[in-house]
């Protein structure tokens, strides 16, 4: 195990094209695209499950249909969609879609003067797999294509995230992904960096209905963040909340919380909706849904 943990930091120097100028880019990435991660804090994109983890880490990936919208940093929009199914021996094969967008803003010449309105949008659209690795240890892969464009003007690049999870009987999940490897857009003949991260997280179940969670984030061109928090499910209902820390970056510190409601028939359908403080004046809010056979 201990070989398998170290092999991520050199996937990460193996495979990520450094960016020729500029900061990190292309932070549609570092998003949580579905309310089952927001709801879990910096621990959500290492041990979050369903189809969405196609999106963040693939080796969680599970049967089914997801779709969440809403308002994400920045005040801009956001709408996620993804779906897996089996393809045998423990085999899960998924896509997913995020998308941010946001108009009306103001563009200004050089002196200033008010030239217009414009829009930004960035996305990305991945496909990957996940299977068994050895034992109670899953892996996963994804990559796809991500662009971003402001007014007239955009480009696209390729993107990539490699994952472990772990699931040892006794109630313990953990996770642990790299995400944002890849090429970031060219804008002119200039190229940002990519937001590479390496996640880790973990969930230990400590009854029948609460679950404790831990995790964190260490950017390569974006803010480290650390937080933890506990959730309840009682019977069809569940609630999380907890707090996240980003070392020297108050805006991105603070609380976050979801809500999820389960209804079994001839499937599992799940509603959820998450919140997570940005800053003072700001909480993004994303909902969903999710279904499973």
């Amino acid at each position: 195990m201990y070989r398998i943990l170290c092999c991520i930091p050199l996937i990460a120097a193996s495979l990520a094209i450094a960016g020729e100028t500029g900061t990190a880019d292309l932070l549609v990435l570092s998003s949580p695209g579905f309310p089952s991660t927001m709801m879990l804090g910096p621990a959500g994109c290492a041990i979050s499950t369903g189809p969405g983890s196609m999106l963040s880490n693939p080796a969680l990936c599970k049967t089914g249909f997801s779709a969440a919208g809403g308002r994400w940093n920045l005040e801009t929009t956001a709408v996620s969609i993804a779906g897996a199914f089996s393809a045998g021996s423990d085999i899960e094969v998924g896509t997913g879609l995020v998308y941010l967008g946001r108009g009306g803003l103001i563009g200004r010449d050089e002196s200033g003067a008010v030239t217009g309105e414009y829009s930004y949008s960035t996305g990305c659209a991945m496909a990957g797999v996940s299977f068994p690795l050895a034992g109670w240890i899953d892996a996963g892969v994804s990559a796809g294509l991500s662009w971003e464009n402001v007014a007239a003007e955009g480009g696209t690049g390729i993107n990539a995230n490699a994952g472990l999870a772990f699931k040892p009987d006794g109630g313990l999940l953990a996770g642990i992904v790299i995400t944002g490897v890849g090429q970031a857009p060219s804008w002119q003949g200039i190229r940002k960096d990519m937001p590479t991260e390496i996640s880790a997280g973990a969930s230990y179940r400590i009854s029948s209905i609460m679950t404790g969670f831990a995790g964190g984030k260490i950017g390569f061109s974006t803010s480290d963040a650390f937080g933890c928090g506990m959730s309840i499910n009682y019977s069809e209902y569940g609630c999380s909340a907890g707090y996240q820390y980003s070392p020297g970056e108050d805006e991105i510190s603070g609380f976050f919380a979801g809500l999820r409601y389960t209804y079994e028939s001839g499937g599992s359908y799940t509603i959820e909706a998450a919140i997570s403080q940005r800053d003072e004046l700001s909480w993004p809010v994303l909902a969903g849904l999710s279904v499973s056979f």
